[in-house]
């Protein structure tokens, strides 16, 4: 799921219980091909292939500590794995109140945002495929992922475009919205929406055998939202009909 590397392997090998899930049927995958479990990746850059890989940090009674979306740089998986551990302490703190452990979970994502270095900032930009779809979302719908000014108008890029947070920045502010939340209760599909549901950085080189679940659960969830937006336009009509027809009641009156 990452470069490979010595000091991540030490740390897992120390320090966790590893586990596996196969989320092919799971309404939030996304589509690729070309992948296995036992494949590794190539060189990418953080959180991409959210919808298709996350590594979820769990306390032993299945409370969520932290998760990573997608592929990640060995370097920023240690450091992202060593602050679940500190998250691990605090949730097995016998002097803290839920409440508090709740609180100082959002603070301590929320001061991590502060001490990213640009060096992981750098490995966490997104895939251009996937910059281009959040900037078409955003014409549209209000997104978290894009970056706002003091007035609340979306920032420009060194290019001129609508700059969107690096994935590493998203992962923790949206971490601190979810404090100790059991892993049955993690709205998943929610936390790993940004970009295109379709990840496949070895397009057109390598293969691999498509993955028929993903695609029948892609296509139910667009199908499903495709129903959600026509439900909203109709009630939309529907509301404008009967202002109209209130009006003219009272026109005629």
């Amino acid at each position: 799921m990452t470069l490979p590397q010595q000091e991540v392997l030490d740390l897992l090998a120390d320090e966790f219980v590893l586990g596996n899930h196969n989320i092919e049927r799971e309404d939030h995958v996304g589509l690729s091909h070309g992948y296995k479990c036992t494949d590794s990746a190539v060189g990418t850059t953080n959180g991409a292939g959210g919808r298709n890989v996350q590594i979820c940090v769990l306390a032993a009674d299945g409370t969520v500590l932290h998760v990573l979306p997608g592929f990640w740089h060995a370097e920023d998986l240690v450091d992202e794995l060593e602050f679940a551990l500190t998250l691990h302490q605090l949730y097995l703190d016998p002097n803290r109140s839920r409440e508090g452990k709740e609180q100082m979970f959002a603070a301590m994502h929320r001061a991590r945002l502060r001490h990213l270095s640009d060096a992981t900032r750098a490995r966490s930009r997104w895939q251009g495929f996937d910059v281009w779809a959040e900037v078409q979302r955003s014409r549209n719908e209000d997104r978290d992922t894009i970056e706002f000014d003091a007035d609340g108008n979306p920032m420009l890029d060194e290019f001129g475009q609508i700059a969107i947070k690096p994935i590493c920045d998203l992962v923790h502010e949206r971490m601190a919205e979810r404090p100790f939340v059991a892993l049955d209760d993690f709205d998943m599909e929610e936390f790993v929406d940004y970009g295109r549901p379709f990840y496949d950085n070895n397009q057109g080189i390598d293969r691999g055998r498509d993955f028929r679940k993903a695609q029948l659960a892609n296509k139910r969830r667009a199908k499903e939202k495709a129903e959600e937006r026509e439900a909203e336009a109709d009630a939309a009509e529907k509301a404008q009909k009967a202002m109209a027809r209130a009006w003219k009641h009272r026109r005629s009156r």
